[in-house]
């Protein structure tokens, strides 16, 4: 019977109680006995006693017991449009009615992509069989049965067949029914990812267990065995030696060399062994495979059309909403076509993995995140891919496209060619190609991918030499004060205030002209950047106009992609960054942290030569006034026992910020990025809302009342409630020479860091 046939399977639809009797109808017992019968008999049922259960709530979403499915599906009945019993086992090859009117069906049904965010499935007895056919999804159509082979299988059949037998292998005779040399591989391995557990301990894990097993058990005995058994499942990496000084990386032509071709360094240590030792080594992890993936697993193939399919209502909620990807789609309308291509973004950072105190390291993982799922996944760990691992111990610096070179050789393959994928939703076989969209880092590490220097008079990449940055004469450092009123709409009355900026200023000038793509890379032609490949990851000489001109140091291997100079936006800067600086030194100003507080004396000795506050200025004794927007001792005090006794927020919301006060040393230390950002959210609002005059609280958090949302975060003691919800009619004040506040006033900042 057809699958469009309106009768076909519809006791999955009719009303299922019989009212006389208060239990379920003849059809529908009759019809959910033969689902449970057809779905417990597919090998995943069979080894786990598990079931992914298709009521409209778990939405086969949820992989729970047989009797859960039994219970749910007798109460709440079948998901809608579910005809098909495409999670249970039926395919396209089963007599179900026709193969275009079942994907018809299939892809009509509606994209319940929410679901998606539940917690990741950790399951202790599934894994194996699945993950087998998932990873080699593309070609298990191709494979034949075992007692239909008529020759031997090629290298990816036979490495298919390795993998399903050992999935499906007993560990030992009468063991619990999905438990497999696989599983237990799969296990181990997870453990030592997720602990970090040496090898040597592994080793006697894995002797232990199968010490205590049967005689005749089949358990991996050594970490060897288990990395060989789990290899077979793909995903492959490679370790590419490095120079020692960075130079180059031994790969492709360069693979043959014993010594760096720029500085002749040796490639090997002189260990006296058979085996050579490199000095230094990366890690790279091609991308395709992984990306490949996102297909084959019914999960996440239909979110990865969601950037298309979705409706934006005119907000942006999510980059394919913004204007520089409709851009991209306007200039490569056949790249646009396909909604599986993958658009995908690259961020980068360095980090100390021994901590703090540890010893001095700096590793840089890079990371690559498929923009095609919706807000709710892309983000996710899951679909972070760590591609490139530069290791330290040195910071790589102006080399860091020396790493980047087997990515941007991938990148080039996949926009270029693609790669055959399979689109498990759709059951096709398709071309699947790849864009990178952007880069996401922070502001150093965005010299190191674009090529221009973020440091000195020229470091803004927007302003570039059209910059109104100015030196301080006392604090000898680079100052972009009111640099920004200039992007100010033209009649906006900022433009024309004489004093609350720079003294005696009035500013016409227009905003910078945007530079496109082909521009730069005509100026990079023009002074005579180098390729990091070419001249070596150290061997960059000095720009023609560095630094009078330009602040170009390199041109960036990003420029090796095809169509990067179409992008409209290239380069991003990450908001975790800039936020936890502008929270540490508006705290910093605020609680006076000597040696990193901008209000010092030099810069209150260069704030008469370019602003007008009288009351801040030196006075003649040599000593400064104490400003408005610092706490006093007494404010200080009580501040601190405001967060140390008062301040509480559900647990995994936000660190214990008891733990950051230092009131020894009067600051607030060891405050991570995520605390910062609740700290400006949720309390900054209000927190010195009674202990600094009004016009420098409105200045510092914004004349906004703090919403019940926010306020019932934190538990607040009672006189603090009752001063949070005073309605204050006061008016806004001034500072003591007579001017209005604004928020750009409150600091004339010696530092590059605020400005």
């Amino acid at each position: 019977m057809s699958t469009n046939d309106d009768n076909w399977r519809s006791w999955m639809y009719n009303d299922r109680w019989d009212s006389s009797t208060g239990r379920h109808n003849e059809d529908f017992a009759v019809g959910l006995t033969e689902f449970m019968r057809f779905a417990t008999n597919q090998d995943i049922c069979l080894q786990s006693g598990k079931l992914f259960c298709p009521c409209p709530r778990c939405d086969n979403n949820k992989f729970i017991t047989v009797s859960k499915v039994w219970n749910h599906l007798s109460s709440r009945g079948f998901r809608p449009n579910y005809k098909v019993w495409y999670c249970h086992g039926e395919n396209d090859y089963m007599n179900v009615g026709s193969t275009s009117e079942y994907m018809a069906e299939r892809l009509e049904e509606p994209r319940m992509v929410e679901r998606l965010e539940e917690p990741r499935m950790v399951e202790e007895n599934v894994g194996t069989v699945q993950m087998v056919h998932d990873a080699f999804m593309e070609n298990s159509h191709m494979f034949p049965e075992e007692g239909n082979r008529v020759e031997e299988p090629n290298l990816e059949a036979s490495r298919f067949f390795t993998m399903l037998d050992a999935s499906k292998q007993p560990l030992y005779a009468g063991c619990k029914p999905g438990h497999s040399p696989l599983y237990v591989a799969t296990r181990l391995m997870n453990f030592k990812t997720d602990y970090n557990l040496p090898e040597d301990l592994v080793d006697g894990f894995a002797d232990f267990v199968n010490e205590i097993l049967p005689e005749d058990n089949l358990a991996p005995t050594t970490f060897s065995a288990v990395e060989k058994l789990v290899s077979g499942l793909g995903l492959p990496y490679q370790m590419i030696d490095v120079c020692i000084d960075n130079c180059m990386i031994y790969w492709k032509e360069d693979a043959k060399f014993l010594a760096c071709r720029f500085c002749g360094k040796p490639r090997f240590q002189n260990t006296g062994g058979r085996v050579r030792v490199a000095f230094k080594r990366m890690w790279y992890l091609p991308l395709a495979d992984r990306l490949k993936r996102l297909y084959q697993s019914e999960r996440t193939a239909r979110a990865m059309r969601w950037h298309q399919d979705h409706s934006s209502d005119g907000e942006i909620a999510h980059p394919s909403d913004a204007e520089a990807w409709k851009h991209f789609q306007t200039v490569y309308p056949s790249f646009a076509s396909e909604s599986r291509n993958v658009y995908l973004g690259l961020s980068t950072d360095g980090f100390n993995p021994f901590g703090r105190h540890g010893r001095q390291y700096s590793l840089w993982p890079v990371i690559v995140t498929p923009y095609n799922l919706p807000p709710s996944l892309c983000m996710k760990w899951e679909f972070l891919f760590l591609t490139v691992l530069v290791s330290g111990p040195e910071h790589p610096k102006r080399s860091l496209d020396v790493f980047l070179q087997p990515l941007i050789h991938e990148l080039q393959e996949l926009w270029n060619h693609g790669v055959q994928a399979f689109d498990v939703s759709c059951q096709q076989n398709f071309v699947m190609r790849a864009v990178l969209m952007w880069t996401i880092s922070d502001f150093p590490a965005y010299g190191m991918l674009s090529g221009w220097t973020t440091h000195g008079r020229l470091s803004c990449p927007y302003c570039q030499d059209d910059t109104n940055a100015f030196q301080l004469k006392h604090g000898q450092k680079t100052c972009w004060f009111d640099s920004h009123r200039r992007f100010l709409p033209a009649s906006h009355p900022y433009r024309y205030k004489e004093s609350w900026f720079l003294k005696n200023k009035v500013v016409y000038d227009t905003p910078p002209p945007e530079v496109d793509g082909l521009d730069i890379l005509e100026e990079l032609e023009d002074v005579g950047a180098e390729r990091t490949a070419e001249c070596g990851g150290n061997g960059y000489s000095r720009v023609n106009g560095y630094g009078d001109y330009h602040n170009w140091h390199k041109r960036s291997i990003f420029w090796d992609l095809p169509y990067w100079k179409d992008h409209l936006l290239r380069h991003n800067l990450d908001v975790m960054h800039i936020e936890k600086n502008f929270f540490d030194n508006i705290m910093n100003a605020v609680l006076n942290v000597q040696g990193k507080t901008k209000d010092n004396l030099k810069s209150r000795l260069d704030l008469p030569l370019f602003c007008v506050r009288n009351a801040l200025h030196v006075l003649p004794n040599g000593k400064s006034p104490f400003p408005a927007f610092r706490l006093d001792g007494e404010a200080k005090t009580e501040f601190f026992q405001w967060i140390i006794h008062s301040v509480k927020f559900p647990d995994g919301y936000a660190s214990n910020l008891r733990n950051c006060v230092d009131s020894r040393e009067g600051r607030l230390s060891r405050m991570k990025s995520h605390d910062c950002h609740v700290f400006m959210q949720r309390l900054l609002p209000f927190a010195f809302a009674k202990l600094l005059p009004e016009h420098v609280h409105e200045a510092i958090a914004g004349d906004v009342e703090p919403s019940m949302e926010e306020t019932s975060l934190v538990h607040l003691g009672e006189e603090a409630t009752n001063d949070l919800f005073n309605d204050s009619e006061e008016e806004s004040g001034e500072f003591e020479d007579g001017t209005d506040s604004a928020p750009s006033e409150i600091y004339s900042s010696d530092s590059e860091d605020l400005c």
